[in-house]
């Protein structure tokens, strides 16, 4: 629950200790060697940029600096400072929802420092916040997204946590992180990757709350069109078929797999009841996910008409009975 309410404060904060002193002062860098009328028109540019606190310019005018002469009297200085200089750009952007720019200067700073989770983590947690998990949600930028969410899970699951933070939960970053996976792969017509997302997520925050909650009902949305479809293609087969007294091969496949779908579908539903119910949920939520686990067990066991084998299934799952 930490990390869904401050991901945003964390991101920018860690950019702002970072960088907050890259501006503060600017020293006046004293060239290595004589430098032309061009050269030094170039950090000129730079320096006024810098001196008017105009971050994006300045970097702008370091690269170009840097460009036009990488071998420059100021260009070893130039060279350290645009390091800082990006991630206090990148700071402004994330301040600024300027996605674009962002994620732009994110990249560049990637570039040249490809194990640098705070960058990942800023990019990947506003990405969540500002477009995944927005309402309604976007996917503008769902490709950077799951690029830096994975490339943020290899960091963390390597051992890698962020500089600056103290206590780092290293499994609640990376359920967060494989839940916006599952999001992007669910927008990207995916839904049994999406579905194995989730169960990764969940299965290391069990207890909270945002992250095992919303999991729960996504899968139960993902399990009841795999189910309807199942049920379509079933009910296609023809009746001649259905009625026969030695079942197809094609019935055989088509029951199986609505009989799968069903009971995947209820193994979700019962794990949200019994956990909705431990944690307090709003009884209108639970009551609606009751009602699917319902149905759909009555269509998958029409025979059990007083519900036995759904109340030892929600008894195993620490329900009281009558509960």
């Amino acid at each position: 629950m930490f990390l869904r309410k401050n991901l945003v404060v964390m991101a920018v904060g860690i950019l702002a200790c970072a960088t907050i002193a890259v501006f503060v002062v600017t020293p006046a860098p004293v060239a290595a060697q004589e430098v032309s009328a061009e050269e030094a028109v170039a950090y000129g540019a730079w320096r006024a940029a810098s001196e008017a606190k105009e971050i994006p310019k300045a970097v702008a005018a370091a690269e170009a600096y840097l460009k036009a002469f990488p071998s420059g009297g100021y260009a070893e200085y130039l060279k350290k400072w645009l390091s800082q200089g990006r991630l206090s750009a990148l700071d402004e952007a994330i301040k600024a929802k300027d996605m674009e720019g962002m994620i732009a200067t994110g990249r560049q700073i990637v570039a040249q420092d490809p194990e640098n989770l705070n960058v990942l983590y800023a990019l990947a947690s506003n990405l969540r916040l500002r477009e995944l998990m927005a309402s309604p949600p976007k996917f503008d930028h769902a490709k950077d997204a799951k690029e830096f969410a994975q490339k943020a899970v290899a960091l963390v699951e390597n051992g890698k946590t962020l500089a600056g933070v103290q206590n780092f939960d290293k499994d609640a970053t990376l359920a967060w992180l494989y839940q916006s996976l599952a999001v992007i792969e669910v927008n990207g017509g995916n839904p049994k990757q999406a579905i194995k997302l989730y169960e990764k997520s969940s299965a290391l925050a069990p207890d909270d709350v945002p992250i095992r909650g919303r999991n729960l009902v996504n899968t139960i949305t993902l399990q009841q069109s795999a189910y309807a479809a199942a049920a379509s293609a079933f009910n296609a087969v023809p009746e001649a078929d259905r009625a026969a007294a030695e079942p197809s091969d094609a019935l055989k496949a088509a029951r199986e797999a609505l009989n799968g779908a069903a009971d995947a579908l209820i193994e979700t539903a019962a794990t949200f009841v019994a956990f909705g119910k431990a944690k307090n949920l709003p009884a209108a939520t639970v009551d609606r996910m009751n009602q699917v686990l319902e149905t759909t067990y009555k269509g998958r066991y029409p025979e059990d008409a007083d519900l036995a084998g759904l109340k030892k299934i929600l008894a195993d799952k620490g329900v009281p009975a009558g509960a």
